[in-house]
């Protein structure tokens, strides 16, 4: 294919330095799509760096690769910003943060890894977490302090750490995806949606990825560049990938977005990317009628298994309750309320208890042993159980799981309520195996050129199966797409 048979699309996307570059680098033949098994009549466009993916992780790359002085497209399956960020409550996990000294918070990065040490860091990537350790603090300054994201005047501690890193957005994450969106544009990224990538474009003869194939409206496109950035998001909506790279999950509920299928990962597995994991993924606890983290997952109720036995501490860290239910052979677990805490509730989740007891995924009888009967636990256990429950309340002391002293509620007023619960995943730990400049190694441990990857879809290096607290995956989403961005753009660029 010579310039005179490119679209008319091809011709406005290449400048003239940029067919120049290409040439020196001997690849203007097939950046003008002179490529195996393109269609003759496909849509052409050249950039020095594409994005598949505009959630957190794909729109920061996109606007630090153009930052950087790459010309940089965005593309993206769905007709608006998708991914894990877009629906995330918006907590950015880090340290060493103005807002921390502000606080009066003493931390550091070096304390931060040495807390990651204790969640598995060691059985993952040490040079990821400790990059993690040295620049999510970074991350959030830049946020905060640059793009004025606005955030919570406190700061949180999460999970297992005692340290409050828990850095949490005004709103939700859409306040930092809409900051960084705007950046995007600032710095000239176009935004392509209702465009699917298909496929990794790869010259034969040097390995190096130049380009994505992709479809729009039912026709093909093809994005040359020197550079592709894979930000797509994890795989939870893949069931055949879940049953292969997380095979204890096979059948949980997710909440994830409708877009995080995996696909962009199978076009890097396609070219022999490699993938690292243990098998893990996030997840949060839930309700059936009510998506997300609702309020009616209440600390100050008693929960019990199928069995009518209490398993855990209800105040205890989310995450790790996931894990525990969903090993469960049922996948859930039973809340015990009493008509005082029904009470207590708001108009609004007053209106939820009613809609699971009229579906029958709630139930409410005279005595505690009747409710659990109606939905197949065992009420006799249950009985036993709320009633050593309440010694434990009366004491002062949870002496079986060590529940704080203010979620000890007696339940004590019938009638009595069971709310069945269960469990989702919000996003996948596995992906593809990425050095700390975010470059895609293959199964060889060699780099892929041209290939760099940012987010959920490469967070196996940094993430074990257990996660090390509330906020380390948004900050690992928006930190990876800083330095793919710019480090795509440099490769593109010859720098």
């Amino acid at each position: 294919m010579t310039t005179n048979d490119m679209t008319l699309d091809a011709r406005r996307g290449l400048s003239r330095r940029q067919f120049v570059g290409l040439a020196g680098l001997g690849l203007a033949t097939i950046a003008l799509g002179n490529l195996t098994g393109c269609s003759k009549g496909a849509t052409q466009y050249v950039y020095d760096v594409v994005v598949v993916g505009s959630g957190g992780s794909g729109t920061t790359s996109a606007a630090f690769a153009a930052k950087n002085g790459a010309k940089t497209v965005c593309i993206e399956k769905l007709g608006w910003q998708g991914g894990s960020s877009s629906l995330a409550l918006g907590t950015f996990y880090g340290s060493g943060t103005v807002q921390q000294k502000e606080l009066g918070i003493d931390d550091t990065p070096d304390d931060y890894y040495n807390y990651l040490l204790t969640r598995n860091a060691d059985k993952v990537d040490l040079a990821m977490n400790r990059f993690m350790a040295d620049h999510s603090g970074e991350t959030i300054d830049w946020l905060r302090e640059d793009l004025k994201v606005p955030f919570k005047d406190e700061i949180k501690g999460n999970g297992k750490d005692k340290v409050k890193r828990g850095h949490m957005c005004k709103n939700n994450a859409d306040d930092a995806l809409k900051a960084v969106t705007q950046l995007a544009k600032e710095q000239g990224v176009d935004f392509h949606f209702d465009t699917d990538a298909t496929a990794l474009i790869v010259d034969e003869s040097t390995g190096r990825v130049v380009g994505v194939r992709a479809e729009k409206a039912g026709k093909e496109v093809i994005y040359n560049a020197k550079a592709v950035i894979i930000a797509s998001g994890g795989f939870c909506r893949n069931p055949e990938m879940i049953a292969k790279y997380c095979p204890d999950y096979v059948g949980v509920y997710t909440e994830v977005g409708i877009g995080l299928d995996g696909s962009g990962l199978q076009m890097g597995l396609d070219i022999g990317a490699a993938y690292t994991g243990h098998g893990g993924t996030n997840g949060i606890l839930a309700c059936p009628v009510e998506p997300g983290q609702s309020k009616l997952i209440s600390a100050k109720a008693l929960w019990v298994d199928s069995k009518g036995k209490r398993f855990v501490n209800e105040g205890g860290q989310t995450h790790d309750i996931y894990y525990q239910v969903a090993h469960f052979d049922d996948q859930q677990f039973f809340a015990v309320y009493d008509q005082a805490m029904v009470d207590g509730l708001t108009d609004k989740l007053k209106k939820k208890v009613a809609m699971g007891l009229e579906q029958g995924m709630f139930a409410k009888g005279d005595t505690v042993e009747a409710a659990a009967a109606q939905l197949g636990v065992d009420g006799v256990a249950c009985s036993e159980t709320l009633a050593a429950y309440n010694e434990m309340v009366a004491s002062g002391a949870d002496t079986q799981f060590k529940k704080g002293a203010a979620n000890l509620v007696a339940l004590t007023q019938a009638p009595y309520y069971l709310l069945k619960m269960g469990v989702c995943t919000h996003g996948s730990f596995g992906g593809f195996d990425i050095n700390t400049d975010f470059q895609v190694k293959n199964e060889q441990g060699e780099i892929i050129p041209g290939l760099y990857s940012a987010g959920e879809v490469c967070c196996g290096t940094f993430i074990y199966d257990d996660y090390p607290a509330g906020g380390c995956g948004l900050n690992f989403a928006y930190t990876s797409g800083r330095f793919a961005g710019a480090n795509a753009a440099k490769e593109a660029l010859g720098v």
